[in-house]
């Protein structure tokens, strides 16, 4: 039974994608916070940046933040999975079937945060 109804392989997955999310998304902060007008400790080139509608002047570090905000949704995924598979009987069940959206939504989201 554990055969057909075990989804360790994909909360495995899930765990260290979002792990992997949450560490891609602390750096993305770091980069965000220094390359502020206030640290000014390093300049992102003008191709990973658009400029901001209200002041022109002003870099936005695009790749940084989409990525910063990218982990929550890894996070998100590990906790549907696990949501998903509590409570369910030693036997398959048509509900892991729900198991293909949090595990490959978690996969192309690596892919594109690493990219």
């Amino acid at each position: 039974m554990d055969a057909v109804s075990d989804r360790d392989f994909a909360v495995e997955f899930c765990f260290v994608a979002s792990l992997l999310g949450v560490h891609l998304s602390r750096l993305a902060e770091d980069v965000i916070l220094w390359s502020s007008s206030e640290f000014d400790f390093i300049r992102i080139a003008d191709a990973y940046t658009t400029g901001s509608s209200l002041m022109p002047q002003k870099k936005n570090p695009d790749i940084a933040e989409l990525a910063r905000g990218k982990s929550a949704r890894l996070v998100g995924n590990l906790v549907s999975l696990l949501t998903l598979l509590k409570g369910l009987p030693m036997t398959y069940n048509r509900d892991l079937q729900e198991d293909k959206e949090p595990l490959f939504g978690s996969a192309d989201t690596i892919r594109a945060m690493c990219g």
